[in-house]
């Protein structure tokens, strides 16, 4: 007994492949038209691919199928390739698939998702191996600060006089 295998590519579902293999013994092997003219054989093959590929396979799809392998397994091959554009089937349930929609949709408020950030800082200096607590909180006033500089100033605004439109 030896195994002939038929893929059967369909370029509209991303060229997916199907695979299907049959064994044949010496007369059938011989004579495949034989083999083939039995309508259970033609039935599995069409019921494999339409199961498989969830498209409709027509008569005459078929009838090229069977007709191109029949070829193949006369020459000698093993494995016989045909590519097919066939229709997706209506009535399958992959085709037909439904949602209902909902207008009313609540969701549940978002939690953070990381720790706030404590006020103080831990600062360790280099001379100074002991470590220090910081509040970064405080600001210091400007009475601390060294009276001997004085905070510039931004320079002024130069659209802040006008209301057009620079551009």
């Amino acid at each position: 007994m030896s195994e002939y295998t038929l893929v059967v590519r369909i370029p509209q579902a991303g060229n997916r492949e199907i695979n299907y293999s049959i064994n044949l013994s010496g007369l059938d092997e011989n004579y495949p038209d034989d083999y083939f003219r039995h309508e259970k054989h033609r039935l599995a093959i069409s019921q494999a691919i339409e199961q498989q590929s969830a498209r409709k396979v027509s008569s005459a799809n078929l009838k090229s199928i069977i007709s191109t392998w029949i070829l193949d397994i006369k020459s000698g091959l093993h494995r016989t390739v045909v590519t097919l554009d066939l229709p997706p089937d209506v009535s399958s349930p992959v085709q037909t698939i439904t949602t209902p929609i909902t207008n009313n949709i609540t969701l549940p408020a978002k939690q953070p998702t990381r720790q706030p950030l404590t006020p103080t800082t831990v600062v360790q200096t280099a001379k100074n191996p002991t470590v220090e607590s910081v509040n970064t909180t405080n600001i210091p006033s400007p009475s601390s600060v060294n009276n001997s500089e004085k905070p510039k100033e931004p320079p002024p605004d130069v659209r802040a006089d006008t209301n057009k439109a620079d551009f």
